[in-house]
């Protein structure tokens, strides 16, 4: 390269290392409060209760076996393997990544667009770092996955980008980058497989960037249709089958799911326009009118205006839209997915869509220029600077399960999920009739919700309310005669009606299914151990159940160790309760639970003082 260019080069390159640090700068401040929230919803499922997240045996059954997380998302599950190796379950390290990955997507962001030519590629991509849309994604560890797969679809079209030159015929193609998009773009969907859209996407940048196309252009894009359709169809089977996207909250007609689609879309977009009012889970709508067909009409009908105007405008504003509408697909309704039973929106499922429409927003800068440039600087770092604001409002939301739900209710008043999920909160802090007020709550909200019958019977049988209590859990039964809580509970009630023999037949029953339901065996052996009637309590029985708990989790569960201690205690084997709480303790300390560490210390205080701990609930 000629010396006389040299300085040219350096300048650039320092303007651009400038620029991305300046974007990871902004994203970080704005996501520092995230850095202190805490585990939330279904985190647990993902780490606590997470088998494959012990060993090298579990690292291996990610990959090998499809049903060892809810999805088939291998490269997520090995993320979190890596990161409890690093530092087990202490939220920050967690929470860390998540912004890093964030950040990460919004520099890749920012290269694609100005791969792509945008003058205002730097002002596109600071709207996404801070837009407060994504803090569902970042704030909340689960959704590692989102930020995952994103990261792998923009590494994958930023390198499809550099195999070949969109706007030019003549110039050759680099096999080698073909090869690495192809191979993120797998990456992408063992993260999530909602990237499968991908070849979608980069049959339309080809569209927007060639003034004419012929179906060789397109060439290029089959072997992502080939990996991305099975890997989608694959999800979309075990959505249905595996997690439990079935039944009667499911079954829409076809007009029904467009009419889903259409006000998803609508939704979508003036979410991103005006973010008010933001919630962890939407109100579910009612589809039922056929009037509500005018919402996909008019969606359609805008398409196609953009389309019979793309020679007046340019076919950025389309191609923008059909990012939006094609990655946006596979969670429109057409698709059943788990969560459409309390809602049909979330704002983690536009992570990735959101990109198109926030790529127009790099036409603002342009827009701004017959001003002088104190007043654009002013207007689109104000902007800026209000987003950040309200991003970091919206992460305190998600400090804790407690501060979830409350936002949850406070916006969304009938919404039965968040109402039996602050009861389990408030039952694990001990808040008893705070959680029955939620329970009753979710049950007169959704009539067939036995999740939340079944809770509502354990929260009245905890307050020795057994009458009641056994009259909802055999109401759960009644709704879903398969969910194995319900049949243990009526056991736990049973025994206390001293109805043994029944107890102890549901019991058997209960033993003999695949895969055993441990933590109701745990309850009942916590009954046979503790219990002040002296007609029900069998500590030898219990210390049966609970090796048997504890066995199934190589003694790493705190609450199946809490049990077997009570057991030895009321066996008068002291030394052994002593022990076996102390590894309780600090087993409960390691995955953070320091309320369920006090209550076993305090049980400790009693072995070590020859007692044995009597109480009807833990």
């Amino acid at each position: 390269m000629p010396e006389r260019h040299m300085p040219k080069l350096i300048t650039a390159s320092l303007r651009t290392s400038t620029k991305a640090a300046f974007l990871v700068a902004v994203t970080v401040l704005a996501y520092l409060p995230a850095l202190r929230n805490g585990f939330i919803w279904d985190d647990d499922a993902w780490l606590m209760h997470n088998r494959t997240l012990e060993g090298v045996n579990g690292l291996y059954r990610l990959w090998s076996d499809l049903l060892a997380l809810q999805q088939y998302y291998p490269i997520t599950g090995t993320a979190f393997w890596i990161q409890y190796q690093l530092w087990g379950f202490h939220p920050f390290g967690y929470h860390a990544v998540n912004v890093a990955l964030h950040t990460l997507n919004v520099v890749l962001f920012w290269f694609v667009l100005r791969k792509l030519g945008l003058r205002g590629a730097w002002f596109a991509a600071a709207i996404f770092a801070v837009h407060p849309i994504m803090v569902e994604s970042v704030a909340w560890v689960t959704e590692i996955k989102n930020l995952l797969s994103t990261a792998f679809f923009l590494g994958s079209v930023l390198a499809y980008l550099n195999f070949e030159n969109l706007e030019r015929r003549d110039l050759p193609r680099r096999g080698n980058w073909f090869v690495l998009s192809l191979l993120f773009f797998v990456c992408a969907l063992l993260s999530k497989s909602v990237t499968c859209s991908l070849p979608v996407v980069l049959a339309i940048l080809i569209w927007w960037k060639r003034e004419r196309t012929s179906p060789a252009d397109f060439r290029p894009v089959l072997p992502y249709f080939l990996v991305g359709l099975p890997i989608g169809l694959l999800t979309a089977w075990l959505e249905v089958h595996h997690v439990g996207a079935a039944g009667v909250s499911f079954d829409l007609e076809f007009y029904q799911r467009c009419i889903v689609a259409g006000r998803a879309i609508v939704f979508y977009f003036f979410k991103l326009v005006w973010p008010n009012d933001l919630t962890f889970i939407y109100p579910r709508w009612q589809v039922t009118s056929p009037w509500l067909l005018l919402v996909p009409a008019f969606v359609a009908l805008c398409l196609f205006t953009l389309w019979f105007l793309r020679k007046r405008i340019g076919k950025a504003p389309l191609a923008a839209a059909a990012f939006f509408v094609v990655t946006l697909g596979p969670i429109l309704g057409f698709f059943n997915g788990y969560a459409f039973q309390f809602s049909f929106v979330a704002d983690h499922w536009q992570y990735l869509s959101s990109l198109g429409v926030i790529a127009l927003a790099s036409a603002f800068p342009n827009l701004l220029s017959g001003v002088s440039r104190h007043v654009r600087s002013a207007a689109l770092g104000f902007i800026l600077v209000a987003l950040a604001l309200l991003t970091a409002r919206q992460s305190f939301i998600y400090t804790s399960k407690d501060t979830l739900w409350r936002d949850t209710l406070l916006k969304n008043p009938n919404c039965w999920l968040a109402h039996n999920n602050l009861g389990v909160d408030l039952i694990e802090r001990g808040v008893l009739r705070g959680a029955e007020e939620h329970y009753r709550a979710a049950v007169r909200l959704n009539l067939r919700y036995y999740e939340a019958e079944n809770n509502l019977g354990e929260a009245l049988l905890a307050r020795n309310q057994v009458e009641e209590a056994a009259r909802h859990i055999n109401r759960s039964i009644e709704i879903n005669p398969t969910y194995a809580a319900s049949h243990w509970n009526q056991a736990l009630v049973l025994a206390r009606q001293a109805r043994s023999d029944e107890a102890y037949e549901i019991v058997d029953q209960g033993l003999q299914q695949r895969p055993i339901y441990l933590a109701g065996v745990n309850a009942f052996a916590w009954l046979l151990a503790t219990s002040p009637d002296e007609r029900v309590r069998k500590p030898r029985g219990a210390e049966e159940l609970a090796h048997r708990c504890c066995e199934a989790t190589r003694y790493a569960n705190p609450r199946f160790l809490d049990t077997l201690a009570a057991a030895y205690a009321n066996q008068n084997q002291f030394g052994r309760a002593a022990e076996t709480a102390s590894q309780a303790i600090d087993h409960a300390a390691r995955l953070g639970e320091t309320t369920l560490a006090c209550e076993i210390a305090r049980r400790l205080e009693l072995y070590k003082t020859g007692k044995g701990y009597l109480a009807f609930r833990r």
